[in-house]
């Protein structure tokens, strides 16, 4: 595919140098040690539930109705509501695989299998043995899920920093395996929990590109890791077809889940291209179609959109959602790795979406501060995912 470009007459205002690996990997380590300043705990989007006041939200609509007045309130209601900081697992696990990928450094190979070691004690045991989950009751628009129960995400996330990190050993991912089949692989594709077979696109293709990595494990039996790559030549199929004529994924299939946002999208098109090239499946034009649709309507210029051909609105050129901004880094590396945008596309990108990473304060310690609402300190939904972008730019950075 060639290179696209284009065509906003204001993406001048954020061209920059390209940036040297070093720098890439001090702003990598800036946003670590204010994770790990405050123990990888924070605020999260989605952390409402864990009020005590949760236990009169009997309904759905209640439930939802919590969540969303903490999470889009504009002053933090969490002091007042008896939320305490999480640490999660989702968090830790996305950060030990940010480590790994510098792991030629014996601080950074320290630092991910500390974090790989942590999540993997936090696999869940009992009926769901070997998945993870979120550390909060979560009530959306398609389903409810508790924190007991596990959830595809999590358990994508968490497994991915463990192998990354060297920490999941074998009995553990065979129980990994097992569970991913029995509780969340529907015989089509993988569901977001085990309550719900709703097909939901980003969600499915995690499943898919876990299953691929864990079947060609040396300790996997042959005969699961048969069943491994069944189940997620499935899901692949599954999404592939769900794809739109214009390139684009809607979050789910059901009609109230015809969406189309970035971070989604991104994760989409990265685990598409995870599990295409690890069951030497042909894809190149499903997910050349998706990028297309992606950098043309979920980008104005090098900022991200958090909707497609979302509109400024009265921000202004502004950035929003952290876990959007933080998606779009990491997949503008990928895009330049692949030859699908111009070299300084993602440099661009990351100077758009600068201003809210955590820079280094004029106070003598000169540590690492934040700005802005509680949500850029959230380590799951803003600060472990720029690790990740970051980390993952300076690796491609150094090959290029």
């Amino acid at each position: 595919m060639a290179a696209w470009k284009s065509s906003n007459p204001t993406d001048a205002e954020f061209t920059a140098a390209l940036m040297p690996p070093e720098e890439l990997e001090r702003r990598a380590d800036l946003v670590f040690r204010l994770l790990d300043g405050g123990a990888w705990a924070g605020p999260d989007p989605y952390d409402g539930l864990t009020s005590p006041l949760a236990v009169l939200a009997v309904h759905p609509l209640l439930r939802q109705a919590l969540l969303q007045t903490v999470k889009r309130s504009p002053v933090d209601l969490r002091r007042h509501l008896a939320i305490r900081p999480l640490r999660t697992a989702t968090a830790c696990g996305l950060g030990a695989t940010a480590c790994g990928r510098l792991a030629a450094s014996p601080l950074w190979r320290g630092r991910a299998r500390e974090l790989g070691r942590w999540t993997a004690a936090r696999q869940l045991r009992g009926r769901h043995a070997g998945l993870w989950s979120y550390e909060f009751d979560v009530q959306t628009r398609w389903g409810y899920y508790p924190s007991s129960m596990p959830n595809i995400v999590a358990t994508a996330f968490c497994a991915d920093g463990c192998l990354d990190s060297g920490t999941l050993d074998a009995d553990s991912a065979e129980r990994l395996a097992a569970a991913l089949l029995d509780h969340l692989y529907t015989g089509t594709h993988f569901a977001y929990t085990p309550a719900s077979g709703t097909l939901i696109h980003n969600a499915n293709l995690m499943g898919a590109a876990l299953a691929t990595r864990l079947a060609f494990l040396d300790s996997m039996p042959r005969p699961l890791a048969s069943r491994l790559l069944d189940a997620a030549r499935s899901a692949v199929s599954a999404t592939v077809a769900g794809q739109r004529p214009d390139g684009a994924w809607p979050y789910g299939t059901s009609a109230n889940l015809g969406w189309v946002d970035g971070f989604h999208t991104g994760y989409v098109l990265l685990r598409l291209d995870t599990a295409a090239r690890g069951l030497g499946l042909e894809q190149n034009r499903v997910i050349d179609a998706g990028v297309r649709y992606y950098l043309e309507h979920l980008f104005d210029g090098p900022v991200p959109r958090y909707y497609a051909d979302e509109r400024p609105g009265r921000r202004g050129r502004t950035c929003g959602d952290p876990n959007n901004d933080a998606t779009a880094v990491r997949m503008a590396s990928w895009a330049e790795e692949r030859g699908y945008v111009s070299p300084g596309f993602a440099d661009r990108v990351l100077a758009a979406v600068g201003p809210f990473l955590p820079e280094h304060s004029r106070e003598p310690a000169g540590h690492a501060a934040l700005t802005g609402p509680p949500v850029r300190r959230s380590p799951r939904w803003s600060l472990a995912p720029f690790l990740d972008a970051l980390t993952a730019f300076r690796l491609a950075r150094s090959a290029g």
